[in-house]
This record gives C-alpha cells, structure tokens and sequence, in this order.
C-alpha cells in the first residue's frame, strides 16, 4: 500500500469512529446502501425501522436484510400496513403472531412461536412507544398496563384507539392514575356517558375528575353510586346530595 492510500484508510476509520451514524438525516441513496450492506448492525437497522416506519419501499428493502433481529421484524409487522404484512409473510419465516387469530403459538414440535405479548416484552422502549402510536388493538391493550407513563399514555393518543376501548380502560381499577386522569380531560370522550359512569364508577379515579361528572348520571346510577364502598366518600356524599336534590325536586 502507497503511502497516500494508507493514510486515506486511517483517516476514513478515524472519521468513522469520531461521527456516529444519523439515520434520521441520511439521504435515500446511501440509507439503502445501509440497508442493503450484510454489514450493517441489527442495532442501526432497528433505529431505521423505527425512523422509516411509513416508508413502505425502504421497509421492503429493511425486511430482506438477513442481519435484522425478530424483534425488529415483529415490530415492522405490528405496525406496518396490511400490504407490508403481507409482504413479510411471503418473504420471510417469521416466528411471531401477527394477529389474535394466528394461533398463540401452538406448534406441533416446531420452532415455538412468540404470541403478542412476549414480543412486546422483548422490544426497547422507543419501539413500545411507536407501538402504542400505531399499533392495532391487541397491543394496545397491553401496551395501555406499562409501567412507564410515557407508553401507557402513547396508547390514547393513537389515532385508531375505540371509543368502546376507553370505556374500558375507563373502568379498569389496573391502569395507573396517569391514563385515567387523561381519559376524564380528554372532552371528546366523557361527551359520551358510558365513559363518565366508568370513570365515576372507577375507584382509581381522581375525586377531582369524577366529582364535575356526578350530576350526569341517572338516579339508579347514583342510587348504586352512594353504596358503593369502594368509591371515595366525597364521591358519595355528592352523589347522595344529588338524590335528595332530585327527589325534592331541586336537582
């Protein structure tokens, strides 16, 4: 080797080293020659999955890389569209559930299978977060019991989240305040009076959210509501108040 040669190769390893990659401001050409490159790390290709999540060509081209890890590829399933889905499910022998419907896993003495759950458990925190944005309705409601508050809250603010699911995370006593609290000032939702009676319903649920939405139920309800031991008792003695209000005709 000349010696211009060798000092450009020890420049080019020293540059390497001293500038981490950006995936986020890469251009299209050389962000599918990382791709494309055996080479790549696993680590680096996830990073792109999650920064190119809408980008369906290179999402075809990340699919085929034979470095990418199961989890990555779990991920792109679950939050891929259904034209990707079926592209992986073409190209590649994947060992995870896409769907409820696929079977839990139950393999007659074959490679065991992940269900939706155990995928969940091996992804990173920055893939559970895309999950909870974007993800369909099972993981949503797995992703809705994380520990971190910034995961569980993701979920509500995905924009394919049911109103019939709020209802019920709106009466699960096993969510953390921070998601009811967020479902009671979402205005949209306690527009809909299933959605207060849960809340007012909920143990879980803050006096300061539920008190503003007593005076909404009907009588049976706060006749159920005053018993109810479970409940905290300024929610009870307000309920109280408002049935003795409505029977002598103040309410």
């Amino acid at each position: 080797m000349d010696q211009p040669t060798r000092w450009q190769v020890i420049f080019a390893k020293r540059f390497r080293r001293q500038l981490p990659l950006d995936v986020d401001h890469c251009s299209p050409i050389a962000l599918r020659a990382i791709v494309l490159d055996v080479h790549t790390p696993a680590s680096i290709l996830d990073r792109i999955s999650q920064a190119y999540c809408d980008d369906e060509e290179l999402l075809r081209d990340l699919v085929l890389c034979p470095n990418l890890d199961e989890t990555t590829l779990a991920f792109i399933a679950l939050t891929a569209s259904e034209e990707i889905k079926q592209y992986i499910a073409r190209v590649r022998v994947v060992d995870v559930v896409m769907a409820e419907a696929s079977g839990e896993g139950k393999g007659d003495g074959e490679g065991k299978k992940l269900n939706i759950q155990q995928i969940i458990q091996r992804m990173s925190p920055a893939q559970k977060i895309k999950l909870a944005l974007s993800g369909a309705k099972d993981a949503r409601g797995l992703l809705i019991r994380e520990s971190s508050k910034i995961i569980a809250l993701s979920v509500l603010a995905n924009p394919r989240i049911t109103i019939g699911e709020v209802e019920f995370f709106a009466k699960s006593q096993n969510l953390s305040e921070d998601v009811i609290r967020k479902i009671g000032s979402n205005a949209e939702w306690t527009r809909k009076n299933t959605v207060v009676s849960s809340l007012v319903n909920n143990p879980k649920t803050p006096v300061g959210i539920s008190l503003p939405f007593v005076n909404r139920l009907p009588d049976r309800e706060l006749t159920l509501l005053e018993r109810s031991r479970g409940i905290p008792e300024a929610v009870r003695t307000a309920a109280r108040n408002l049935v003795v209000k409505r029977k002598l005709g103040k309410g």
